[in-house]
């Protein structure tokens, strides 16, 4: 009797333990999680985020611009208004679309047009969350803002005893000045219920020819006391405007109750709109939808837990881990309706959802293999979307923005973008569908929307191996676009390999070796051709060229935002035949130590953090003799990049993909190669990590002793000699990978020939 007591006691004590052990890493650990993201990094520097409210991959993310083309710039003093769309951390601008303003006072006491009407603020009195954002401006009006996925809802708090007056500024999108459109198609319309309606037409993102047109409808609680509009002069009482500035204004009476305003959006109709509001905010609880926006962002936060760094590790790692989040955006409305790359209006089947805004150029360096290995299923979904646009325009779109194609960036990175996730564990989507469309690019020349190519010169590239470098149309890049197509063609293969498609396996794994037609055997790096077959003269490799480029970012003649010492690296499927090009280790650990001491900046031939090419080029190291120094760029990179604050982010945050380098370092890992399932093994930052991967499966990382420098590591028990880690070998419901750190370099540990990561060596005879 007294033995079965002690036993019933120890096991409720047991239960009770790993049922505190469980919460912590589902409940309270992810509310600490929440507690660390910091919306407001990034806005500073370049960075270009933005702070406003949203959920995880929402259509709608409400947040104040400063700027006329819709950014928000840290250092400013005046707001603009508050717009409904936005993508967070790209090189361009677009959406911003339909801001909101509170005004105190009528409009006509402005003495201005409503749609140049901005209010002073300061940084002081303003908060920000994931899901909520808030601020005061400088006529005491109280700005607070919360999100659904197709829906938002603000509270306007203004100071007692004055009218309130709230500005809708309908043709106040980001490029609606430059896109070389006169947007007379853009109108607003106060009905006689008070709800507010309209339709927006925007695009030229990056000045492309893209296209899209937004809906919207805003209604308030309340009945306002009296409405207007303006297109370039004020209409008191009109109800409606169109066109070139087009906007309407709404009053209320002196009051101490706050103004509550809700929103939806659509890209098919106001029909949809407002069913999206309907479905997703019924009521005017705004604490309510901030709570619920929240709860969104602690689970998704919650799948990446980590423990034991600094307060500053902890600040840095969640935002980037947020900002990773932000992007591709749902698209499709609450009843399955999207609007086609055709135009047309299409209806998903039940539990189906449509994702726009796909930065494919950044994110398939690392941002789409952690929403895969995070959520399978979702990333799935937006996969498909890919495959869907592929379906109704005949190819795979490059940087698809709403339901258009804009081409920004060369190369072909839809291809590793729908790789790098399959391999990843995004499988629920049509991939044989998918390898269609991506063999069809890498082999079939033809122009798509707009006229515009998926491969542009690609006859010549399957001809000759290369792209002939010159300064009409993309060819002043040709040798860095030549790179991504060869990475394409990689990650195509695996994906043919994977589904049986032996014949296109090897034709494309055949040409992803092209990157040997390029390689200058008297420089030992890649150097571009001209039409003739030789090399470019007068050429230095060691310093930026003058800019052949009409964009603001700084080029070196034949590569796109980034010099030869940076490409030559961006080739990790094949690290081992790059190093024995370059000379093996003798010649080329000399000129990577060169390479890497300098880690932030834009303009010098050496490492930069904050631009794409470079992201993978730390773990080239595993390929050497020296795997230890891929510890030293990483940390380095952390430190110094890095930060918290505004300034937190080196560069454009490319719709996470710069946030992508620092969480994957922190993690210890990188998804080096495109279309490949496998981590390599770096540096990890945290004690204690828990990851879910999808299929209920868990990957906890643990680190013990001091230092940045890897003497041993673990696997479910086993030990690991090699710094690579496939997937499949976390094959485990709960998977164990433990670090031994030190001080100094273990020069024992996956040094050998054999403990290297595989490199696909392929030679491209053509």
């Amino acid at each position: 009797m007294r033995w079965n007591l002690c036993r019933t006691v120890f096991v409720w004590l047991v239960v009770m333990v790993l049922s505190s052990f469980l919460h912590s890493q589902t409940g309270s650990g992810a509310e600490r999680a929440y507690s660390f993201v910091d919306p407001l990094s990034g806005s500073s520097e370049g960075g270009n985020t933005f702070p406003g409210a949203t959920v995880p991959f929402g259509m709608v993310q409400w947040s104040p611009d400063t700027t006329a083309d819709g950014w928000y710039r840290y250092k400013d003093q005046t707001l603009r208004g508050f717009s409904l769309t936005h993508v967070s951390g790209a090189g361009c601008s677009i959406y911003a679309d339909v801001p909101v303003l509170g005004l105190v006072g009528p409009v006509e006491d402005s003495g201005k047009i409503p749609a140049e009407i901005v209010s002073g603020f300061s940084h002081d009195k303003e908060v920000a969350s994931p899901g909520y954002y808030s601020v005061v401006t400088a006529d005491g009006i109280k700005t607070e803002l919360a999100a659904s996925e197709r829906s938002g809802i603000a509270r306007i708090t203004f100071p007692e005893g004055q009218l309130h007056t709230v500005l809708i500024k309908a043709s106040d999108s980001a490029n609606v000045k430059d896109s070389g459109r006169a947007h007379d198609e853009t109108e607003v319309q106060v009905r006689a219920n008070g709800t507010i309606v309209g339709k927006v037409e925007s695009g030229g993102f990056c000045g492309t020819l893209d296209n899209y047109t937004l809906y919207f409808v805003m209604s308030f609680q309340g009945k306002a006391q009296t409405h207007g509009a303006w297109t370039d002069v004020v209409q008191p009482g009109a109800s409606s405007a169109k066109g070139h500035r087009a906007g309407v204004y709404v009053t209320f009476p002196a009051s101490s109750e706050p103004i509550v305003l809700k929103a939806g959006i659509s890209f098919v109709s106001v029909e949809n709109a407002e069913a999206n509001l309907r479905a997703e905010i019924s009521g005017w609880d705004f604490d309510a939808v901030r709570k619920q926006a929240r709860d969104r962002w602690v689970a998704a936060l919650g799948r990446a837990q980590v423990d034991g760094g600094s307060p500053d590790d902890l600040r840095i790692y969640y935002t980037a881990l947020y900002h990773m989040f932000l992007s591709p955006n749902v698209f499709s409305d609450v009843n399955g309706d999207y609007i086609g790359f055709d135009g047309k209006v299409r209806r998903l089947r039940t539990g189906e959802e449509q994702y726009a805004n796909f930065s494919d150029w950044d994110i398939y360096r690392n941002t789409i293999q952690l929403q895969a290995w995070l959520d399978p299923e979702q990333t799935s979904q937006k996969l498909q979307s890919l495959v869907r646009d592929a379906e109704q325009s005949g190819w795979l779109p490059r940087w698809p923005v709403a339901n258009d194609v804009s081409y920004i960036m060369g190369g072909d990175s839809p291809a590793n973008v729908i790789a790098s996730g399959y391999a990843f564990g995004a499988r629920s989507f049509d991939v044989a569908g998918a390898l269609k469309f991506m063999v069809h690019s890498a082999t079939k020349s033809g122009t798509g929307p707009h006229g515009g190519s998926e491969r542009p010169y690609l006859d010549e590239y399957l001809k000759n191996g290369y792209i002939a470098v010159g300064t009409d149309g993309m060819r002043e890049s040709a040798a860095s676009i030549g790179l991504e197509y060869a990475s394409a063609d990689f990650a195509t293969s695996r994906l043919a390999d994977t589904l049986g498609d032996h014949d296109d396996d090897a034709t494309l794994l055949k040409h992803s070796g092209s990157w040997r037609s390029i390689f200058d055997p008297e420089s030992r790096l890649i150097r571009p051709r001209l039409a003739d077959g030789s090399f470019v003269k007068g050429w230095d490799p060691e310093h930026l060229m003058p800019r052949h480029h009409s964009w603001d970012v700084a080029n070196q003649f034949g590569f796109e935002e980034g010099s030869s010492l940076q490409y030559s690296l961006m080739i990790p499927f094949d690290y081992a035949g790059v190093m024995a090009a370059m000379g093996g280790d003798e010649q080329e650990l000399p000129r990577l130590e060169k390479f890497f001491s300098t880690t932030t900046g834009w303009g010098v031939p050496g490492f930069t953090v904050g631009n794409e090419p470079d992201f993978c080029t730390p773990y080239v190291y595993l390929w050497t003799s020296q795997p230890w120094k891929v510890a030293e760029v990483v940390e380095k990179t952390r430190r110094e990049a890095f930060h918290t604050g505004p300034a937190g982010v080196p560069g454009n945050d490319d719709l996470g993909a710069t946030s992508g380098v620092y969480v994957w370092s922190a993690l210890g890992l990188y998804p080096v190669i495109p279309g490949v399932g496998a981590v390599a093994l770096g540096s990890p930052l945290f004690k204690h990590v828990v990851l879910e991967i999808g299929g209920g499966k868990r990957l906890e990382i643990d680190r013990s002793g001091e230092g940045i420098y890897v003497q041993s590591a673990r696997l479910n028990g086993d030990a690991l000699n090699s710094a690579w880690l496939p997937l499949d070998r976390l094959n485990a419901q709960i998977n164990r990978l433990q670090f031994v750190m030190g001080t100094t370099p273990n020069r024992s540990w996956a040094t050998g020939d054999a403990d290297r990561p595989p490199s696909y060596k392929v030679t491209d005879e053509r």
